[in-house]
């Protein structure tokens, strides 16, 4: 048996037994050392509920492998490792080539299937990354919102000299604007409504705008030199902050939407005339690449392993899984200061 965070029901959480799965062929037993709380699980577990319950959550996660199944390399046996959590139908046409996050059946730890709220998960060997043992498992926990951080980067095809701006001030914010200055862009701005996480960005060495203010396409251009910004990232989710997105980019940019939706979106006529006249390109990304050609998540670690401290510096609490209720409200109050909040299990 192994001790885990249950969801029965929307709202019902519960910290209790279960039994502890053996691997199976191809797959490995991965001690659960971390798991982030992802933004995503909050309506996941009070709001909308799983894909079926009871339900383990968690998707941000790393753990040291501790058994292994039929056919599995023994070298893996004691490793340190991330997971993607995403488990590819590998029969679609996304899947042919290679594009997992597009799969049009795919499973999901924590949502579809059992995750790592958990003591023990069991992992395929496909799914995972290792890491250097010197990686703190912390760290590496961070490597989901990380890789998908690096994605949109991608996404928006960001060049050094470009101007950069970030609606939204969670984790994969924070993530997206230290991936843009390290690519170097002249300038990154982070648009946010919380005091304390503007201030700790400017502690960062980044421009913020304080969006309670709503004057994001005038600040912008006054901190730009005039011009909106070349590419814009939307990190939260609301039609208000895809909004503020549009408004910020200037002339031929580009806007990400990143920010899982909290409902329906729809814009004001003069932002959608924004977007003709001055030809702004919108795309969108949900996910990250995890593929032979393209894996965000190799290069995810990579930049961990070359600055740790940095991506520490964004775990602002751990909490063991027994004191979930204090983290998940700690998730829930806006009016407290925190990044990534994390289960150290």
């Amino acid at each position: 048996m192994m001790k885990a965070l249950v969801l029965h029901g929307i709202g019902d959480l519960r910290y209790e037994d279960v039994e502890k799965k053996n691997p199976g062929k191809g797959e490995v037993l991965l001690k659960i050392k971390a798991c982030g709380i992802c933004s995503s699980d909050i309506p996941r577990i009070y709001t909308t509920g799983t894909y079926h319950f009871p339900t383990i959550p968690g998707h941000e996660f790393s753990g040291q492998i501790v058994a292994l199944g039929e056919n599995v390399d023994e070298k893996l046996l004691g490793r340190r490792a991330a997971v993607f959590p995403l488990l590819p139908c590998r029969q679609c046409a996304p899947c042919a080539q290679e594009a997992y996050a597009q799969c049009k059946n795919y499973n999901y730890f924590g949502s579809r299937c059992d995750g790592a709220y958990a003591e023990y998960l069991v992992v395929p060997v496909w799914n995972l990354i290792l890491f250097d043992d010197a990686l703190d498992y912390k760290i590496a926990a961070l490597c989901e919102p990380s890789a998908v951080s690096l994605h949109a980067i991608k996404v928006a095809q960001l060049e050094a000299g470009q101007t950069v701006v970030v609606v939204g001030s969670g984790t994969i914010a924070f993530l997206i604007a230290s991936f843009a200055k390290n690519l170097g862009a002249s300038r990154v701005v982070i648009c946010g409504r919380s005091r304390d996480k503007l201030e700790f960005a400017r502690k960062l060495g980044f421009d913020t705008i304080n969006t309670k203010d709503e004057r994001v396409e005038e600040d912008t251009k006054a901190l730009l030199d005039g011009e909106g910004a070349d590419v814009v990232f939307e990190c939260v989710g609301k039609a208000a902050t895809a909004e503020n997105a549009i408004q910020a980019c200037g002339t031929f940019g580009t806007v990400v939407l990143v920010g899982n939706p909290e409902g329906d979106m729809t814009f004001k006529k003069n932002v959608c005339w924004k977007i003709l006249r001055q030809q702004i390109t919108v795309k969108g990304t949900w996910n990250s690449s995890y593929s032979t050609k393209v894996n965000d998540w190799e290069e995810a670690l990579g930049s961990m392993a070359r600055d740790p401290e940095a991506f520490a510096a964004l775990i602002t609490q751990t909490y063991p899984l027994s004191e979930y209720e204090t983290a998940m409200n700690t998730v829930r109050d806006s009016s407290r200061f925190r990044l990534k909040v994390m289960f150290e299990i």
